[in-house]
């Protein structure tokens, strides 16, 4: 397993517009990214919200779920959550 990776999943907004977002490792820290349909390059989120957080912990869990990823990954996500939670829980 290479030590930067990108993990990517489409979401449709609330104007009804799909939009591709992209997780990217980099062995220190998470980045998201997101495409537009009328642009061509991504550009980075700058403050993701919870919600873009759990959608990047949902594509994770599915990927350690087939074998493909390590725990490690998704228990670094759990504790990004919990933080932007503030609950301190997270669950499947």
């Amino acid at each position: 397993m290479t030590k930067n990776q990108i993990h990517e999943w489409r979401e449709q907004g609330e104007d009804g517009v799909k939009r591709k977002f992209r997780g990217y490792w980099d062995s220190r820290a998470w980045r998201i990214g997101m495409l537009e349909p009328e642009d061509e390059d991504w550009k980075p989120v700058e403050n993701p919200d919870l919600e873009l957080w759990k959608s990047l912990r949902d594509v994770i869990w599915r990927k350690y779920q087939r074998k493909r990823l390590p725990y490690k990954f998704v228990e670094g996500l759990d504790k990004i959550i919990a933080d932007l939670d503030g609950t301190g829980i997270t669950t499947d």
